[in-house]
């Protein structure tokens, strides 16, 4: 499959003004370098534009993930690189930059309810930091689980 096509920052803005998020996205003045960033994190993950998404478009998906995304890491630069932590099964425990430092409760488990990661340490990472994105594309992605249920069949032969 060829690579999805470039947003451009006229599609980013066209997207953004029927969303709430459209103040915080005409505040940002280095647009296309978020974009840019966006779409290269984007396309390290294999896509079916020919699926059938319930009548979505995945080009209407493509601009609502890279907008969404740049916006995303536009506010939080170092969420992909950057905040060196340990994790303990693909959660952040721990994060330090420079004298900073914080430390996560591990997570909670509520009577049957165990609260945990959408997406594992397998995963790309811009969906292990923002989880959203896989909420827009994730009908149209091709990921490989390496981790998770899954249903085994045997044949005898």
């Amino acid at each position: 499959m060829a690579l999805p096509p470039v947003v451009s920052i006229a599609d980013a803005d066209a997207y953004f003004v029927t969303t709430p998020r459209d103040a915080e996205w005409t505040a940002i003045v280095d647009k296309q370098v978020w974009l840019n960033e966006a779409y290269r994190l984007l396309t390290g993950v294999c896509y079916d534009p020919t699926r059938d998404c319930c009548g979505r478009s995945f080009a209407d998906a493509w601009i609502s993930a890279n907008s969404e995304l740049a916006l995303a890491l536009s506010k939080n630069p170092n969420a992909i690189i950057g905040g060196g932590g340990s994790t303990a099964s693909g959660l952040v425990k721990r994060q330090k930059l420079g004298d900073l430092e914080v430390e996560y409760h591990p997570p909670s488990t509520t009577g049957a309810t165990v609260v945990t990661a959408k997406y594992g340490p397998t995963d790309p990472i811009f969906l292990q930091q923002f989880p959203f994105i896989g909420d827009i594309l994730s009908c149209w992605m091709t990921l490989q689980k390496t981790s998770g249920t899954r249903v085994i069949a045997r044949v005898r032969s």
